[in-house]
């Protein structure tokens, strides 16, 4: 039986959706295990009153059984209303929201400059396969692909911040006091942390994608037919290795979205990192609860575009039978 590309899109949107509904389960459940009590505690202070704790509880309704809350929590939840700050008293999505487009920002620049640069040595790799040129550039692909965040951060912090002094010290005062030049540098070096550990991962697979279609017969018959070199190389080869690097393009958007976790809050950058960490710290379950939330949607939009530009760029998925 054929399986149309509406219907295998409504498959992969049905598990996202069931991926969804788990993370807010374990995410509820883990953020409400605590004691009401103990909840109070850690967000008022140890010195306080059972009075005090008594009345915190009744104003956040955290006496409830825990099934109540997580149905009303998700019912706000798919209505776009992710509750208020016990912290604070302000609405949730608003602090999420400011934030959470500093990261995206953050994240598509990366994105967009790992899968420019990964392309591009990729396709240069190709063409020197089993070179020495490309045994060092793959050396140095796996050394900087086995690098975690913070060191290469901890490392552009040193080099642009302390020793060059190119950077500001602390990205929150530029967005609270600084000029929209002085806020737009500060994504310079979270976005470049993010893109030199997803670029080599994009570029090895960009080499081998175009080295074997460099080597496929069709590729030999446009060499054949008079074509230039260019044409031939990106035309022909390129646009055939497209279909494994959308994969690894989507999985790297993914570590992208969730690698500003780290970089934010190593930066000092006011993202959504940083949030994420100081509402942990407090222990405003609420923000952590949107926060979280807000990741795991992206995240599942993501992957339900990959899973479509796949489809759509290989046809022998998209007919496949069952």
């Amino acid at each position: 039986m054929k399986i149309s590309l509406l219907s295998r899109v409504a498959v992969r949107l049905s598990a996202n959706i069931l991926t969804l509904l788990m993370v807010s389960i374990v995410t509820f459940v883990l953020m409400n295990i605590k004691k009401p009590e103990d909840i109070a505690r850690s967000v008022l202070g140890r010195e306080v009153t059972q009075d005090q704790i008594d009345t915190f509880i009744d104003l956040h309704q955290l006496n409830r059984p825990t099934y109540v809350r997580y149905t009303e929590w998700m019912t706000d939840f798919m209505r776009g209303d992710l509750g208020h700050s016990i912290i604070t008293g302000r609405p949730v999505s608003n602090d999420i929201f400011t934030r959470l487009g500093r990261s995206l920002t953050t994240a598509a620049t990366a994105v967009v400059f790992a899968i420019f640069g990964g392309i591009l040595v990729g396709v240069y790799l190709a063409q020197r396969k089993d070179t020495k040129t490309d045994f060092r550039w793959i050396t140095a692909l796996l050394v900087l692909a086995s690098m975690p965040e913070f060191l290469i951060g901890i490392a552009l912090y040193l080099i642009f911040v302390v020793w060059l002094q190119w950077f500001p010290t602390q990205s929150a005062m530029a967005f609270s006091f600084g000029s929209t030049w002085d806020q737009a540098i500060t994504y310079v070096l979270p976005s470049a942390t993010i893109s030199l550990l997803l670029m080599p991962h994009i570029a090895r697979v960009a080499r081998v994608a175009t080295s074997e279609a460099l080597a496929a017969g069709y590729v030999h018959s446009a060499r054949l037919r008079g074509l230039s070199e260019r044409v031939v190389r990106w035309d022909h080869a390129f646009r055939n290795a497209a279909v494994p690097l959308v994969s690894v393009i989507g999985l790297n958007m993914v570590y992208a979205v969730s690698g500003v976790l780290v970089v934010d809050y190593l930066f000092g950058f006011p993202g959504i990192g940083s949030l994420l960490v100081s509402a942990i710290g407090s222990g405003d379950i609420f923000v952590t609860q949107g926060v979280i939330m807000a990741f795991a949607v992206i995240i599942v939009l993501i992957n339900i575009a990959v899973d479509v530009a796949i489809l759509w760029l290989n046809p022998r998925l998209r007919l496949a039978s069952i």
